[in-house]
C-alpha cells in the first residue's frame, strides 16, 4: 500500500466518524456500500443485510440519542492492494438518550473496504464489545 493510499484510508476513516458524530446520515451514508449485499455485525449480535436493513437502525439511533460520539483508536490498516484493505480498530461510543442518560460502549471494530473508482467503501463492518468494559 502505497504512502498516499494509507493517508486516503487514514482520512476516510476520519470523515466517516465525523459523519456519524454529527448524526448525518446522508454523509455518513457516502461511506458505505449500499447495496443489498452490505453486511453489519453489530454488538448487540444483530446482524443487518443490506444497507436499508442498517440505516432504518441508524436512523432510528440518530433521531432519538440527543448526542452521539464514536472514537476509533488504534487503528491497524493491512493493505490487499491499492483496491482492496482491512482496518481492525478499538472503538468507544457514547450516546446521550433524551433524559440526560449517557451509555457508553467499547471493543474492537473490523472493516472491509473497496475502492469504487475513485472511491473507497466500507462493504462489510462488524462491531465487538470489550468483555472488560
Amino acid at each position: 500500500m502505497t504512502a498516499d493510499t494509507h493517508k486516503e484510508l487514514d482520512d476516510f476513516l476520519r470523515s466517516m466518524r465525523q459523519a456519524y458524530n454529527s448524526r448525518d446520515l446522508k454523509a455518513f451514508r457516502a461511506h458505505f456500500w449500499t447495496d443489498k449485499r452490505f453486511v453489519n455485525l453489530d454488538i448487540s449480535g444483530r446482524v443487518d443485510i443490506g444497507w436499508g436493513a442498517y440505516e432504518e437502525i441508524l436512523d432510528s439511533e440518530f433521531r432519538y440519542m440527543d448526542k452521539v460520539s464514536l472514537e476509533l483508536r488504534d487503528t491497524k490498516l493491512i493493505p490487499i492492494d491499492d483496491q482492496f484493505a482491512t482496518a481492525t480498530t478499538s472503538w468507544k461510543l457514547s450516546q446521550i438518550d433524551p433524559d440526560g442518560r449517557t451509555v457508553s460502549q467499547s471493543g474492537r471494530a473490523s472493516f472491509a473496504l473497496t475502492r469504487f473508482r475513485t472511491e473507497w467503501k466500507i462493504v462489510l463492518q462488524h462491531y465487538s464489545a470489550d468483555p472488560h468494559s
